[in-house]
């Protein structure tokens, strides 16, 4: 199988220390053949404030450099973590011209409530005994994820962990079942395929396993056909976590290969 990790982070995002040279030397050592930085950039700062802003001249530099470094004996692209794009879809837009030539991959993502808490991330919320905030949060990410892939399908390329907002419900002793959502991700599985896009399967660091197989089968019976692969990983140590599993489990879902990109256009592989 083609091993590759497609959502991964570096010091360019708020949330990493992890210089891209110490990123793609634990690509290498985890047999990777292909590695994207896709560093943060949410609209919706963690408070709920806006922010347009991302160091592309840094981030560039570092990536230049990597690249020059490993001479062809990994796959290096550069891509973004574009966070909350539905917010103010004009900045996003923004945001991806800044990336030029060299940007080859975006993936869309939600981290945030958008018209409500405060529009503060996810991470934030106290769900711990509260039913009514868990299902609203779902509902919120829910229904601008249905935004994003209907209205600004130029602003991503696959769509990022899907069902975000159970990893910090979960975290706080609660659940929700996935029945419940499944015309909601259908409805947003189906336009992610119609328009050529991908889904993602987030291992959240190997962590976040169970939910896929239920989603991937929903994704095919949907027309879906473009499946990228992410650990999310902002540190070496949880680079490629849970890469092989789900590949397996791509491949089990029905899926004849696995996707990346290069200049914002598919690329596939067999599984």
């Amino acid at each position: 199988m083609y091993l590759c990790d497609v959502h991964t982070h570096s010091l360019i995002s708020p949330d990493s220390k992890a210089p891209l040279s110490a990123m793609a030397q634990a690509a290498l050592s985890a047999g990777l053949k292909e590695l994207c930085v896709t560093d943060h950039c949410d609209l919706l700062d963690w408070e709920g404030r806006p922010d347009g802003s991302f160091d592309w001249a840094a981030a560039k530099e570092q990536y230049r450099a990597v690249k020059t470094d490993l001479d062809g004996r990994l796959t290096l692209r550069l891509g973004l973590e574009l966070g909350s794009a539905p917010f103010d879809p004009d900045m996003a837009r923004v945001v991806i011209a800044g990336g030029g030539e060299e940007l080859d991959f975006v993936l869309g993502s939600l981290h945030n409530w958008i018209g409500d808490q405060g529009n503060i991330d996810l991470y934030f919320s106290k769900f711990a005994g509260d039913g009514a905030l868990c299902r609203k949060a779902m509902d919120n990410a829910l229904s601008h994820a249905w935004e994003l892939v209907t209205r600004y399908p130029d602003c991503y390329d696959s769509l990022a962990h899907v069902i975000y907002p159970l990893r910090y419900i979960r975290r706080d002793g609660m659940d929700l079942p996935l029945t419940d959502y499944e015309e909601a991700l259908r409805a947003v599985f189906t336009q992610v395929a119609k328009t050529g896009h991908a889904l993602e399967v987030n291992t959240h660091h190997g962590l976040d396993m169970g939910d896929w197989p239920q989603l991937l089968r929903w994704f095919k019976e949907s027309g879906g056909e473009l499946v990228t692969v992410g650990s999310d990983a902002h540190r070496p140590t949880d680079l490629a976590k849970g890469v092989p599993q789900a590949l397996w489990l791509i491949k089990g879902a029905g899926f004849g290969y696995i996707t990346t990109f290069r200049g914002r256009k598919p690329v596939t592989y067999p599984l």
